[in-house]
């Protein structure tokens, strides 16, 4: 029994891991705390669930692509029409920002898909694997592998490639940055759309562990942003363990 309770709180804590580095990525680059992470995450899953999978019957992957592209598009929109016109005023603002941002989105999924939970049994159903008398669903070996993957090429990504460079700079000092010729809102705009899609990855990697409804990503959400607080304010690595 221990040991299936550890299996299934890892698979949870790998969902609450996504939502912590989209929190620590929009800390360290634009210097305020996400509070719409939880509703992006609902936002997704009703997305990826009504409208691609049950409304276009679309398989499971293409489906996920879609949910998360209109959710980083959601995120790059918010960022370049509302943070950007924030940036001179208090921080406190832009977040406060977010909560606002948070609540039209939970309602707007209220609104267009209704109060009614939604099931999704997933792409595998409820079949499962047995390891030692402990067993391991498909969904849960999907979620391990798709939180190790992030997490490995983000690494990749931030260490050795231009625009992790380009990420890390802006995030240690944007005024220079900018004298250098980075495109300062761009960036600002592609980090926090990359936050919205690891939220939205939470959501799809959700939606076949628990009903679909407009509260599903609020605790999600909080978990994840006390999770970056406990593994040091801003730090990716610590957000991870």
């Amino acid at each position: 029994m221990l040991a299936q309770v550890i299996v299934s709180g890892l698979a949870m804590g790998a969902i609450y891991a996504l939502v912590a580095l989209g929190h620590a990525f929009v800390w360290k680059t634009m210097n305020i705390v996400n509070f719409a992470a939880g509703e992006f995450v609902t936002f997704s899953a009703f997305i990826f669930v009504a409208t691609f999978i049950n409304g276009f019957n679309l398989n499971f992957l293409l489906a996920a692509f879609f949910a998360a592209a209109v959710m980083a598009a959601l995120g790059a929109a918010f960022s370049r029409i509302v943070f950007a016109r924030l940036q001179k005023q208090r921080v406190f603002v832009a977040i406060i920002s977010t909560v606002g941002f948070g609540l039209f989105l939970k309602e707007l999924a209220r609104i267009i898909y209704g109060p009614q939970p939604l099931y999704y049994d997933g792409p595998f159903g409820q079949g499962a694997v047995s390891l030692g008398g402990v067993m391991i669903t498909y969904q849960q070996i999907l979620i391990f592998g798709v939180a190790i993957t992030i997490m490995v090429g983000q690494y990749l990504v931030l260490r050795y490639s231009m625009l992790g460079k380009v990420m890390r700079a802006t995030a240690l000092d944007r005024e220079t940055a900018a004298l250098m010729g980075i495109p300062v809102n761009a960036v600002l705009a592609g980090t926090f759309a990359y936050a919205c899609v690891l939220a939205a990855i939470a959501g799809i990697l959700m939606a076949p562990l628990f009903f679909v409804t407009t509260e599903m990503g609020t605790l999600v959400g909080l978990k994840g942003f006390v999770a970056m607080i406990i593994g040091g304010f801003g730090s990716i690595p610590g957000a991870i363990l």
